[in-house]
């Protein structure tokens, strides 16, 4: 193949109808390929911080707040271990954030999208990639093939608590989670193809692939834990391909894993093992990042903590945007089917406030889509001008709507305890205290974290509710949300519909020139904006991770990550061996 082949999938280069072959001739699309970095046996030529050159051993110790008992390391049901369960299992590529493309340096070498339309996808998969050989594991010592891929997708596609079911749903071709339908649309026309065509063009398509949630569990693990109720199954145990693979687990104290001896990336991964450390605390935490027991901790430190330790010559610290933006909810029914009332509650909502009191003055307006996404959010001067304070002008809209004397409503929020970057049930007040200036009386509940997602949001069952949403790399989702269909393809949360806000997030969604999906992806945000909901944005800013400085990352947060790099894990190495 010519020395052009690349193994990064750009997403300009997905959202170019006109491209051609990168790979070979014709009109096909390939991306991956061989070249572009090492082999698959052979160590990076990149060197770590000075120059030094990684070393094989060691051990990294992370401080983690959350019990894990709490904890599922099922990666196609639960996102709150995505900091564990990412080391152990496998994708069939990666994303680079920063520069918003397809990384083939994992299951897949390649994918040729030979259509016009980009609906179709063939996946090439690299041969001998091994699955951990430990106890409980009915997947022990063999290799991944196309049949684990098919079964994976057909997992997570159908998964309850899957929140965003557009991808399986095109897959399939309905407009319901079906296994049946799904599984007859994979292809497995020999163990190292996988393959399908999507029912109508997806622009998100391979952004969306590349997610953990997608991550390739080992088809007989599946068959026989996936609906194992009698056993910890995926929830306590983890049978995948990746750098590292689970050892042992005390409940409440630790998580051990060690080293995947047989990884394809060999000699990597360079740790020897990764203990996740369990602490009751913020601050034991934090001190033991500072007398060197942690080399880093979980979940991130707050804006306080970054200012405090980011001088510290013995930690790196850094800064990113948030991977998240606060949101308003309003269930579409009265009072809040009155625009006018919307209105009121967006008119009311004192943002500046959002940013000093919640982000320490480090935030931004958010719109429609979150502004963390950069390339597809309108202007932050835009956005901060279709947001002004006025709660003269609220006062005045509930008047107008029959509510001079106000209204009470309730409100739920997750309780969050863990998550020190935002204080969810302190913004929680704020908005309630916001409304309280304008006649609105707010009852603040907050609901476990699990119950919230499973039994609040996912069925609508709420007046208002208030959380931090997930800001994805790709803006379909942020839209999706306000479609009727939502992002389950089965109805929104809110109960909202707009055949124009529909007609226009579809139409970004098959649309592949970056200029015009643009163009489309801002008109249906002024339009949203307008709407006043049913999803009230909030400011968000960023998130600060700190390690010590004798465990060598091979990217920081935010940064690129260079050539030749494997998965997450598998190139971070230590000074201390």
């Amino acid at each position: 193949m010519a020395a052009t082949n690349k193994r990064r999938l750009s997403r300009r280069a997905f959202l170019s109808v006109g491209a051609t072959a990168v790979c070979g001739t014709g009109a096909a699309l390939v991306f991956g390929c061989d070249g572009g970095g090492p082999s698959a046996t052979q160590a990076p030529s990149s060197t770590g911080a000075g120059g030094a050159r990684p070393r094989s051993g060691g051990q990294m110790t992370i401080g983690r707040l959350l019990p894990l008992p709490v904890l599922s390391l099922d990666p196609h049901l639960d996102d709150a271990a995505q900091d564990i369960t990412e080391l152990m299992y496998s994708r069939l590529y990666r994303w680079d954030e920063t520069n918003q493309s397809a990384i083939f340096y994992d299951l897949a070498t390649a994918v040729e999208i030979p259509d016009p339309d980009h609906t179709q996808f063939i996946f090439t998969l690299r041969p001998g990639v091994k699955i951990h050989s430990i106890p409980g594991n009915p997947a022990s010592g063999g290799e991944i093939t196309s049949e684990d891929c098919k079964q994976s997708f057909i997992r997570r596609g159908t998964s309850i608590t899957a929140s965003d079911k557009r991808l399986a749903l095109a897959i399939a071709g309905t407009n319901h989670p079906d296994p049946t339908a799904i599984g007859a649309a994979l292809q497995t026309p020999d163990p190292h193809t996988f393959s399908f065509r999507l029912s109508r063009p997806l622009a998100g398509a391979m952004r969306q692939m590349a997610q953990l949630q997608w991550a390739i569990v080992p088809a007989t693990v599946i068959d026989l834990y996936a609906q194992d109720t009698e056993s910890a199954g995926l929830t306590d145990g983890a049978y995948g391909s990746g750098p590292f693979m689970l050892a042992h687990s005390v409940v409440g104290d630790r998580i051990v894993l060690l080293r995947h001896p047989y990884y394809f990336l060999n000699p990597r991964p360079w740790l020897e093992q990764i203990v996740f450390k369990v602490e009751p605390d913020r601050e034991g935490l934090l001190s033991g990042l500072r007398s060197g027991r942690y080399d880093a901790v979980s979940p991130a430190i707050s804006n306080d903590e970054y200012v405090k330790l980011k001088d510290d010559d013995r930690l790196i610290a850094t800064r990113s945007p948030a991977g998240f933006y606060p949101c308003l909810q309003l269930k579409m029914q009265a009072p809040f089917t009155d625009m006018r009332v919307r209105q009121a509650i967006d008119l009311a909502l004192h943002r500046d406030n959002f940013v000093d009191s919640l982000w320490h003055g480090e935030a931004e307006y958010n719109g429609p889509v979150p502004w963390a996404i950069g390339f597809w959010a309108l202007p932050q001067d835009e956005v901060r001008n279709s947001y002004p304070h006025d709660p003269a002008r609220a006062r005045s809209l509930l008047e107008e709507a029959g509510y001079a004397d106000g209204f009470q409503a309730g409100m739920k929020f997750p309780k969050w305890t863990s998550n020190v970057m935002f204080d969810v049930s302190k913004a929680a007040s704020l908005i309630a205290s916001n409304l309280n200036e304008i006649g609105v009386t707010v009852r603040l509940e907050g609901v476990e974290l699990g119950s919230f997602i499973a039994n609040t949001i996912l069925p609508g069952d709420f007046e208002m509710a208030f959380f931090p949403n997930i800001s994805d790399g790709d803006p379909d989702r942020a839209l999706a949300l306000y479609t009727t269909q939502g992002t389950t393809g089965v109805g929104n949360w809110t109960g909202y519909t707009s055949p124009e806000v529909d007609a226009l997030v579809e139409a970004q969604a098959r649309e592949f020139d970056e200029q015009r999906r643009r163009e489309t992806i801002y008109e249906a945000q002024r339009l949203m904006i307008k709407e006043h909901g049913p999803q009230i944005t909030l400011p968000s800013g960023y998130e600060y991770d700190v390690h010590a400085s004798r465990v060598h990352y091979p990217y920081e947060i935010g940064v690129a990550p260079p050539s030749g790099t494997g998965p997450w894990g598998a190139d971070i190495w230590t000074d201390a061996v």
